[in-house]
C-alpha cells in the first residue's frame, strides 16, 4: 500500500509543483546544501538546462546533469557541492548514480561521468559523502570481473540501521583491501548493494549487460532487462535480441530478499509502439509500465524542452508488502485508477487517468477503461527461502460494482476469473549435431472452474524452480499473470433496434460493458480462507466506436453547403477549401484521425489526432465532440476544414478518397495462452467516402 502512495504522491508532485523563487535558487547558487527539498524524491537529467524564469544567462538559472533535483522544482544539492565535500576544488563531474542514505547526516552515495582530475576516484567508483570510496572493482570482484566497468545506478539495501552500522564499521575498522573484504563485510551486517554497469562485461562464464540489476553480495543478476520491461517487449539477450539497458532504478530498502521485489527504472533507449511507448527518461514499473514520464519530472524547472533523460534515481523507503494482493490492472499499477485500491465497499470510477500526449493540465480529463484479455497482476510472497509462504491457492474474485459484497471468503458462488496457460518446461533436443536441452515441453497451468489456482505450480513456473528446472536449463516464465480475464466473452450489453451493440451496460445484468470491482482471494496451510482488505475498481469497454451509417458517418461538403459532395461527381464549382462532417459515438471516446487521398499523381495528407479534450490542437471551434463522440448526438456535425492544395500539385480534377478513423479510449490486451499483447490495432472503427473535387 505505501509502495503506491508514494508513486501517487510522486504524480501529484510532478502535476501540480511549486515554481522556485529567486530565493531559492539564491540559496542553491551559494552552494548549501537543500537536501531536505529531496525528501519525496530525487534524480538527476541526462542534459545540461536553463530554467525559464527571470534573466537567462544568470548562473542561478543554470541546472547541470550532475545536480541532484527535486519534482517540485528545487535544486536540492549541486554537483560541484558533492564534489568539494571530496576534494579542495569545484569541478562539475555529472552524476551517474544517486542513493540519498542519511537526511540529516546529509550522507549521500554516488558516481560520476567523470574520472576525477586529480586521481582520487574513477568514474565506476561508488563514493559516500563522507569520504568513503568503494572501488568499482571490489563491486565486481564476486563477478570474476577483474576490471572497471562502470556504474549506472547504485542502491543499498537492507535495515537502514544495519547500513548505518556498515559504514560506520568502515569509517572505524578502514578496509585494506576492498576486493576481498567487501563481500564479507556487507555479509556480516545483512545488507547488500545493488547496482546497474555501463556495458556488457563477462565474468564466471557468464555474460551481464548493462540493462540488468546486480547484487554485489550474490555476485549474480537480482533482475535481467526481460525480467523489469516482460514480455510485452522485445527485451532480453539472446532470446529477444534488444537489451534496452538501466539508466536509474530505485527500490525499497527493506525488499531485499524478496522473490520479485518492486523496482522502477529508467532505460538507455527509447521503444515507440503506440500506447506501450516509452522514452529514455521516463520512469518505468516492471513490465515496461510508465509511472512518471520525464516531462513531469522537469516541468516545475521551467525547461525549454522536456525530453531531459533520465540518469539517476531516489525515492522514499516504504515498506514491502506483506500480504497477498492485486498490484497491476491491465498491466498498469493499480494506483492510477480511480477506486484502483480503495477499502472494501469505496467508491471509484475504475478509469486510470492517461498522460497519452495531452498537456498537463488536461491528462485528468482523458481516463481510460480495459477491455478484451485483461492481464491482473500482484503479488503472493516475500519469503525467499519459501516462495509460495503459506500461500496453498488463489484466485482474482470479482462483483458488478452495484452488487451486494461477499461476506465470506472462498464462497464457490462468488465469481471469479479462470485462466489457462500453457508454459514451459526443460525438454532434451536434437539440433542436427548434439542433444540439447530447451524449454521446450508444453505444461498446461489452470484454475479450476472457480477461479482457484495452484500457488506452487504457478510460483514454480514463474520462477523455474520444482519441474521446470533441472542441472542444465531453468525454464522461468515471467509473463505469467495472476489472471487474464476474458472480458470480452461477458455478455453482450445493451443493443440497438438492429440488434447492434451500443457499449452501453444493462441494468442489474453482469456484462461486458459494466463497471466491476476486484480482489485476490487465497487459502493457507490450514484450509483458512482469506481476502484482500482491499478493492479494485475497473471499468470495462469492449465495444469499438461506432461510426453512423453511410451517408451521415462521413461527409465532405463545400463551403457554406448543407450537401455534401457527391461521390466522384462533378463539384460543379473549382474550390481549395472543403468541409469534413461527421457523426460517431463510443461511451469512452478519444480521437479521430483523418487520411485525404488521390489525385495526379497520387498523394496523401493526413490530419490528427484530434482529441475530444483538447481545445489546441488546430480545430478549435470547429471538432464539435465531447467524451462520447459529436455532438449533439445522433447528428452529422462539422468536424474540421481542409485545404486541398495540401496535395501539391497533384490537385487535379479527379476522383478523391476520404477516410476516417474513430478511436477510443480503452486499454485492450489479447491472449494466446502463453503471451499477453497488447492490442493497438484494434482500437478504433474506419469509414472511407470518395467525392471529386478540382482547382
Amino acid at each position: 500500500m505505501r509502495t503506491k502512495l508514494f508513486i501517487v504522491l510522486w504524480i501529484l508532485a510532478a502535476l501540480y509543483p511549486a515554481r522556485p523563487t529567486l530565493d531559492t535558487a539564491h540559496a542553491q547558487e551559494d552552494g548549501g546544501l537543500r537536501l531536505d527539498a529531496c525528501r519525496e524524491g530525487a534524480f538527476s537529467t541526462e542534459e545540461d538546462f536553463v530554467m525559464q524564469m527571470g534573466e537567462p544567462e544568470n548562473p542561478i538559472y543554470y541546472v547541470s546533469d550532475g545536480d541532484i533535483l527535486s519534482p517540485t522544482g528545487e535544486i536540492c544539492v549541486r554537483n560541484t557541492e558533492l564534489i568539494r565535500r571530496l576534494t579542495d576544488f569545484e569541478i562539475d563531474l555529472g552524476l551517474d548514480a544517486l542513493d540519498i542514505l542519511d537526511f540529516e547526516s546529509e550522507l549521500i552515495a554516488f558516481s560520476t561521468e567523470l574520472d576525477d582530475p586529480h586521481g582520487r576516484f574513477g568514474a565506476g567508483d561508488l563514493i559516500l559523502t563522507n569520504g568513503i570510496i568503494i572501488p568499482n572493482e571490489a563491486l565486481v570482484s564476486a563477478f570474476g570481473i577483474g576490471y572497471d566497468v562502470g556504474l549506472d545506478e547504485v542502491k543499498f539495501m537492507g535495515s537502514p540501521d544495519n547500513i548505518m552500522n556498515f559504514i560506520n564499521d568502515v569509517i572505524e575498522n578502514p578496509v585494506e583491501n576492498w576486493e576481498t573484504e567487501l563481500v564479507d563485510r556487507l555479509g556480516r551486517f545483512e545488507i547488500d548493494i545493488w547496482f546497474s554497469i555501463e556495458g556488457t562485461a563477462w565474468g564466471n562464464d557468464k555474460r551481464f549487460l548493462d540493462g540488468d540489476i546486480l547484487s554485489v553480495v550474490k555476485g549474480d543478476t537480482i533482475a535481467t532487462n526481460a525480467d523489469l520491461l516482460g514480455a510485452s517487449f522485445p527485451a532480453g539477450i539472446p532470446n529477444n535480441g534488444v537489451d534496452f539497458g538501466v539508466d536509474a532504478f530505485a527500490v525499497a530498502r527493506e525488499e531485499l530478499g524478496a522473490v520479485q521485489p518492486t523496482i522502477l527504472f529508467s532505460t538507455e533507449i527509447l521503444y515507440n509502439d503506440g500506447e506501450r511507448s516509452f522514452t529514455d527518461g521516463d520512469v518505468l514499473v516492471r513490465d515496461g509500465g510508465v509511472v512518471i514520464t520525464n516531462d513531469m519530472l522537469v516541468v516545475a524547472f521551467k525547461p525549454s524542452a522536456f525530453f531531459l533523460g533520465l540518469d539517476a534515481l531516489w525515492l522514499p523507503s516504504p515498506s514491502p508488502k506483506s500480504s497477498p494482493s492485486i498490484t497491476h490492472l491491465c498491466d498498469w499499477p493499480t494506483a492510477e485508477f480511480d477506486g484502483g485500491t480503495v477499502a472494501v465497499g469505496d467508491p471509484g470510477t475504475g478509469l486510470r487517468a492517461s498522460p497519452l500526449t495531452a498537456p498537463p493540465a488536461l491528462t485528468s480529463t482523458n481516463m481510460q477503461p480495459c477491455g478484451m484479455d485483461i492481464p491482473i497482476r500482484g503479488f503472493l510472497t516475500t519469503d525467499p527461502n519459501d516462495p509460495v509462504g503459506n500461500v496453498t491457492r488463489f484466485r482474482v474474485a470479482y462483483r458488478e460494482f452495484s452488487e451486494p459484497i461477499p461476506t465470506v471468503a472462498g464462497d464457490p458462488a462468488t465469481y471469479a476469473v479462470t485462466t489457462t496457460w500453457t508454459v514451459y518446461a526443460p525438454k532434451q533436443v536434437w539440433n542436427g549435431m548434439n542433444w540439447k536441452w530447451e524449454c521446450k515441453t508444453p505444461v498446461k497451468l489452470a484454475t479450476d472452474a472457480y477461479g482457484w489456482m495452484n500457488a506452487k505450480d504457478f510460483m514454480d513456473a514463474r520462477y523455474g524452480t520444482g519441474q521446470f528446472v533441472n542441472q542444465w536449463i531453468r525454464c522461468d516464465n515471467p509473463e505469467l499473470r495472476l489472471a487474464v480475464w476474458d472480458s470480452d466473452s461477458l455478455p453482450v450489453g445493451q443493443v440497438d433496434a438492429d440488434n447492434q451493440p451500443t457499449g452501453e451496460p444493462l441494468a442489474g445484468v453482469q456484462d461486458r460493458e459494466d463497471h466491476y470491482v476486484l480482489w485476490l482471494e487465497w487459502e493457507d496451510t490450514s484450509l483458512t480462507m482469506h481476502r484482500e482488505d482491499v478493492e479494485h475498481h475497473i471499468q470495462l469497454d469492449n465495444t469499438l466506436p461506432i461510426i453512423a451509417q453511410n451517408p451521415d458517418g462521413l461527409q465532405v461538403h463545400l463551403p457554406n453547403e448543407e450537401k455534401g459532395i457527391a461521390a466522384c461527381g462533378d463539384t460543379g464549382t473549382s474550390t481549395d477549401q472543403i468541409e469534413i462532417w461527421g457523426q460517431f459515438k463510443d461511451q469512452y471516446y478519444q480521437s479521430f484521425f483523418l487520411v485525404l487521398s488521390g489525385g495526379n499523381p497520387p498523394a496523401t495528407v493526413s490530419y490528427g489526432q484530434h482529441y475530444y479534450y483538447d481545445p489546441t490542437d488546430g480545430t478549435t471551434a470547429i471538432k464539435n465532440t465531447d467524451e462520447t463522440g459529436t455532438i449533439p448526438d445522433g447528428t452529422t456535425v462539422h468536424l474540421r476544414d481542409i485545404n486541398m492544395t495540401a496535395l501539391g500539385k497533384s490537385f487535379q480534377d479527379c476522383c478523391y478518397a476520404l477516410e476516417i478513423y474513430v478511436y477510443d479510449r480503452a486499454i485492450r490486451h489479447s491472449f494466446t495462452g502463453s503471451q499477453v499483447n497488447v492490442y493497438t490495432s484494434l482500437n478504433y472503427t474506419h469509414a472511407i467516402t470518395t467525392f471529386a473535387a478540382h482547382p
